[in-house]
């Protein structure tokens, strides 16, 4: 599973680099790891670059995922933004994803490039 976790801005930024491909269990543990990590700095932006990951993963997987971070006690004032696969690879996943977190009070903002997506977290 690569993943690597890296702060930045003085710890109020925490990015999560995904790297090659992801199956349901490899997603759930790195989930664990970046919302403990979230929880234990009080980090409140986050962004999780899939630029070059694929991700394997059922749809009740991703549905589950903001379940997970409730039960962690992870704040639903932490935004993320989303840095899309270059090849669009199930992109299909993460637009639900994104509509699963909004419905559920996160602020998850997909976006095709990381400078959108660092432009949207300097502005919150």
């Amino acid at each position: 599973m690569p993943l690597s976790l890296a702060s930045t801005d003085d710890g109020r930024l925490l990015t999560a680099t995904f790297q090659g491909d992801f199956e349901a269990a490899e997603l759930r543990a790195a989930t664990l790891a970046i919302v403990d990590t979230l929880i234990a700095r009080g980090t409140l932006r986050l962004l999780l670059d899939c630029y070059d990951a694929h991700f394997n993963v059922p749809t009740v997987n991703v549905y589950q995922l903001p379940e997970l971070y409730s039960a962690r006690g992870l704040s639903r004032q932490v935004r993320a933004a989303v840095i899309l696969p270059k090849d669009g690879y199930h992109q299909e996943l993460f637009t639900f994803y994104e509509d699963v977190c909004r419905n559920r009070g996160y602020f998850v903002q997909l976006f095709p490039h990381k400078d959108g997506g660092l432009a949207w977290l300097s502005g919150s």
